[in-house]
């Protein structure tokens, strides 16, 4: 037997643990005998999601120049104003955004397994909370 893989040009023998590629003698004639990918889970889409939405708020910090989400948040205090009100405000954000995360688990899970599977995480990441409404501010440059 063999199962569809994500990439459509290969393919899975359940039997023997091997991939085939499309072209390869062992791809069968009769593709009927391949079984499609059964739809994702919402494990699935949350195993994608999540390291994309860490990625993401990382990426705002660094719209003013610092490493990572975390290490903005660090200058919370700080006797320089400006990275006290980034730090503060990135803070509201990551707390925001996760918070809003870990909601949608529970909408993913109510949906449908077609709607799932026709799910990026693009549509899921552009319903999220947006920096600004934290009081985020790009002002560039280097802590």
């Amino acid at each position: 037997m063999y199962q569809q893989t994500t990439n459509p040009d290969v393919i899975f023998d359940t039997d023997t643990g091997a991939f085939i590629p499309r072209g390869n003698p062992q791809w069968p004639e009769d593709e009927s005998t391949i079984q499609p990918l059964p739809p994702p889970t919402v494990a699935d889409i949350v195993a994608r999601f999540l390291p994309q939405l860490q990625s993401w708020v990382d990426g705002v910090a660094k719209q003013n120049g610092y490493d990572t989400a975390l290490s903005c948040i660090s200058y919370v205090g700080s006797s320089v104003t400006q990275w006290d009100t980034d730090a503060k405000a990135m803070l509201a954000y990551r707390d925001a955004l996760w918070t809003w995360a870990y909601g949608q688990q529970a909408t993913l899970a109510a949906m449908a397994p077609a709607a799932l599977a026709a799910l990026t995480v693009d549509e899921i990441l552009a319903q999220a909370p947006k920096a600004a409404d934290s009081g985020w501010v790009v002002h560039g440059g280097a802590p």
